[in-house]
């Protein structure tokens, strides 16, 4: 046989080995309702056990021609986006290959030089938890977003936060006063809309954006600030979080110890919350809520549809120009059938405490012991996607749908 003859059937028989190594996935949506987007979870055993890879081999993902980014989770799960029309299905393919470095849109972090706040966003919306290790209720923060899709909060902490700007303001208010301090404040707050969004919601000592708690007869039990945390995704398609709090005694359970696995993933408004308790050996009862600041009875609870809603109004943190931040919809939506949900409001004396808040919008259900509690929280803003609070009661009603009718993925 001739060397070029040699050297033809040897580059034959790589492409053939190549072509055997691929992995075709289905994706099929069982409703008539449009999924915008949802992110697909395949075990990454399967796939390299398909592609026969070794641990340190590489793969990418197809859509055709295109190629589709993805993400090794903490517990060996790969991720993918997907979109499909109503009774659409979509044909994706896994094959050996080196994948190119995504964009990250989804990402969050720990600042310890802020009270150890721990933030997190993706492409539309942002969240926070306080850190202040001390007694001190504190429920889920948020921040809005708009006009851009790429992380944001970062850079509001950095100019927030930046020593050299903090010590220019403290000699402008010994030199100028307190107005003219403000004012360069104002320049670089997390709390003005600088063009990319801000914080404009008021949490207080209360669930805020959606916190579970525990029941003591019909009092919260309000969780105060996390122990100890780990990061264990940091994107591009999913953050992952893992919060721990320190024991706590409710009724006759004493060192009741709450962890928390918070994940938000791409092109979602809502963070997933997945909760367990340690130290209950009995069912109890568990609370979800939307802190209400004001009795306009707007805040809407739906137990058959599973979810709570409430119109929140923003704040102004400007005191020199008269700023509309809009609205922020709230909403918490439930896998499980909630026992039942409406609005607890606040005697004139717990408003006090609570920071002048009027009360909650809460869901009821009941903890099982040694089964975690899942439920979804999160928010729009108004000046951004949904404009009317009907719009995003229809979401939460879709949302709740879907988790009930989840996309069918057959391998293959």
């Amino acid at each position: 046989m001739k060397k070029s003859t040699l050297i033809l059937a040897a580059v034959l028989l790589f492409i053939c080995m190549g072509c055997g190594r691929t992995m075709q996935i289905e994706v099929i949506n069982p409703t008539d309702t449009d999924r915008l987007l949802e992110l697909i979870e395949i075990p990454l055993d399967e796939i390299q056990s398909r592609l026969d890879l070794s641990e340190n081999e590489t793969f990418v993902l197809l859509d055709g021609h295109d190629t589709i980014p993805c993400q090794i989770t903490f517990d060996r799960d790969v991720l993918f986006p997907c979109a499909l029309n109503g009774n659409e299905k979509r044909r994706f393919e896994f094959k050996a290959g080196v994948p190119s470095e995504p964009v990250v849109k989804v990402c969050g972090a720990h600042y310890p030089e802020r009270v150890d706040d721990i933030c997190w966003e993706n492409d539309i919306v942002g969240f926070r938890v306080y850190g202040f290790k001390e007694d001190k209720p504190s429920g889920y923060d948020i921040f809005t977003k708009k006009n851009t899709d790429l992380p944001v909060i970062p850079e509001m902490y950095r100019k927030a936060l930046d020593p050299q700007a903090r010590k220019l303001e403290d000699e402008i208010r010994k030199e100028f006063g307190k107005d003219s301090a403000a004012r360069f404040n104002n320049r670089r707050s997390f709390h003005i809309d600088h063009g990319f969004g801000a914080d404009f919601y008021s949490v207080g000592p209360t669930l805020g954006a959606g916190t579970s708690a525990l029941l003591d007869g019909d009092q919260i039990v309000y969780p105060a600030c996390y122990d100890s945390f780990e990061i264990l995704d940091n994107g591009p398609l999913r953050f992952t979080l893992k919060l721990t709090f320190r024991p706590v005694k409710v009724g006759n359970c004493e060192n009741i110890v709450e962890t928390r696995y918070i994940s938000l993933d791409l092109g979602s408004h809502l963070t997933r919350t997945e909760v367990t308790f340690e130290g209950i050996d009995r069912p109890m009862p568990i609370v979800t809520g939307i802190v209400v600041q004001d009795t306009d009875g707007k805040a809407v609870g739906d137990a058959s549809k599973g979810y709570i809603a409430y119109p929140s109004p923003t704040m102004n943190f400007d005191k020199f120009n008269d700023i509309d931040n809009g609205m922020v919809y709230m909403g918490n939506v439930f896998p499980h059938e909630l026992e039942k949900a409406g609005i607890r409001y606040f005697s004139d004396a717990e408003s006090l405490v609570r920071g002048g808040s009027k009360g909650h919008i809460l869901a009821h259900s009941t903890y099982e012991p040694d089964k975690p509690f899942v439920y979804y929280w999160g928010f729009c803003w108004n000046k951004v996607d949904m404009t009317s609070y009907g719009q995003w009661l229809e979401h939460l009603e879709r949302y709740s749908a879907q988790l009930k009718n989840p996309l069918i993925l057959n391998i293959k």
